[in-house]
């Protein structure tokens, strides 16, 4: 019998073909939309690496095919793998390495001469303070430790000094680098944020229908695209005094094609028996960072990131702030040895989760406060200090001080000591001549000293008084700010009399 014999029922019934064409219509279009669902309801490819750049890599896909999204996976490791070769320092055959070793080369890599090119740029952009020429220092440093013996800073400043002004030649089109006598390349400050942008960029080409990517190297990393169910990526960030990694997040970021990057002085040091030194240097000098600045930059690419954060973090407050605060689409929170926060000035825009509902709440705090009337004949006026704290007693907000004369006002000797020293009060302008006794009020919006909204939680007015001929007092108010409204009573005493409180909290949806 002819093979095509067996079909000849179906084909000459006009009707049952149709039919059976609509069915297989049916079960085709039912197949397809299961299909749709499950690969809609995929859940994000999430894979994690240890002792990559001598670090973690962590790597969350939402969006696209598996195996596609595993494919690319396997491209990104062998592209971090390639870089790893050219800039890992402690690869000896490493590219830059080889470089450090020979001098000059006329077969520099593309990415050799463009993260060299960036060393170059934020080394005239920071005023010296980045540079990726102190690699000469730090062997220096390193030969110390491992033979621990303390360098001294005319061991290190004369080499620092010349790494700084030799002349380092970078020339593209003849793929030429040549370096200085004192110059051997340490490009750690950047390297790390130009691979993150290069696996974000590898991984969008590989995998243009994803929707969301998240690339860390250690803690820096680069947020692009919408999770599931979510506007942005929302990124804690972890408070540098406490050792666990997944609690007291002293700010919450939401993030949509930017990156992060932090520079601390804890983490990575050197050691002699009981001192340690940081890693990041005083370029100037070639000497480590003392009582450093904790930092952490968001800017719209991993590597700016991880230079800006470095720049910072061998800073003072001062010039830190200022510096951070001129660069365009950067910004930076920055946390002093003492645990205090700061914030460049659009920090805020980057607030995510509850805390941009806190950032956005209305917060009012009325004080009504008593000068008792102490019949005296030597009677003078008090000096009176008022400012909230946090529950250790690091002060938030300076409210108040009656009294313009400082050699009076340190008479408060504990607003002196966590206040008044510190230099927050000409900014806050809260200064007042002593009053008479009497009843009076000052009100605060829930900003710090720095212009921010401080969060829920637990904290201290502070009210202190002292007076000539007269007694000193120290009354301290406990009160969570919560939702809500809160009166507080406190009967005083001595030289501070009857107190209220009244706080407003109107958090927004």
């Amino acid at each position: 019998m002819n093979p095509d014999q067996s079909f000849l029922p179906v084909l000459t019934d006009a009707k049952a073909f149709f039919l059976a064409c609509k069915g297989l219509s049916s079960i085709l279009i039912l197949t397809a939309s299961v299909l749709s669902t499950a690969a809609e309801s995929l859940p994000p490819l999430s894979r994690h690496y240890d002792n990559v750049l001598g670090t973690s890599f962590d790597l969350v896909i939402h969006g696209g095919d598996a195996s596609r999204q595993e494919q690319a996976v396997e491209t990104a490791l062998l592209e971090i793998e390639k870089l790893e070769q050219i800039f890992s320092t402690w690869r000896e055959d490493s590219e830059i390495m080889t470089l450090n070793r020979q001098r000059q080369t006329t077969e520099a890599s593309d990415d050799l001469l463009e993260v060299l090119d960036a060393c170059e740029s934020w080394l005239l952009t920071s005023n010296n303070a980045f540079s990726c020429r102190m690699g000469q220092v730090i062997d220096l440093w390193n030969t110390a430790e491992a033979q621990q013996v303390r360098p001294m800073v005319p061991d290190t400043l004369p080499i620092a000094r010349a790494a700084q002004k030799n002349l380092l030649i970078i020339d593209p089109l003849q793929r030429r680098v040549e370096l200085g006598e004192s110059i051997n390349l340490e490009p750690t400050g950047l390297a790390k944020g130009y691979i993150i942008d290069r696996v974000m960029t590898l991984l969008r080409q590989e995998l243009p229908e994803a929707t969301a990517i998240k690339v860390d190297i250690g803690g820096d990393a680069s947020y692009w695209g919408q999770p599931d169910g979510t506007d942005n990526w929302l990124v804690n960030i972890a408070d540098p005094n406490v050792m666990a990694d997944n609690s007291n997040f002293i700010s919450t970021l939401s993030l949509n094609g930017m990156a992060v990057a932090t520079s601390g002085h804890n983490t990575r040091t050197w050691k002699f028996e009981d001192l340690e030194f940081s890693q990041i240097l005083d370029t100037r000098r070639g000497w480590p960072v003392a009582n450093g600045l904790y930092v952490v930059v968001i800017a719209p690419d991993a590597m700016t990131a991880d230079a800006m954060s470095t720049t910072l973090a061998s800073q003072y407050l001062g010039p830190a702030l200022k510096f951070i605060n001129s660069t365009d689409n950067v910004e930076a929170l920055i946390v002093e040895q003492n645990g205090t926060t700061h914030f460049s000035d659009n920090w805020q825009d980057y607030y995510g989760g509850d805390l941009l509902r806190q950032a956005n709440s209305n917060i009012e705090l009325t004080l009504t406060y008593t000068i008792p009337n102490l019949r005296s004949r030597n009677y003078e006026r008090p000096y009176v200090s008022i400012w909230v704290s946090d529950t250790t007693g690091r002060p938030i907000k300076n409210l108040l001080l009656l009294g313009t004369e400082t050699q009076w006002a340190r008479t408060n000797a504990l607003w002196w000591r966590r206040v008044g020293r510190r230099g927050v009060v000409p900014a806050s302008n809260v200064t007042r001549p002593t009053r008479m006794p009497g009843k009076y009020q000052l009100s605060w919006n829930g900003n710090d000293d720095n212009g921010n909204n401080i969060l829920e939680g637990d904290y201290q007015l502070m009210l202190e008084a002292s007076r000539e001929h007269g007694d000193h007092n120290t009354i301290s108010i406990p009160f969570s700010l919560k939702a809500g409204t809160q009166n507080i009573d406190h009967a005083g005493e001595g030289e501070l009399g009857a107190v209220n409180v009244f706080i407003s909290l109107t958090t927004s949806e």
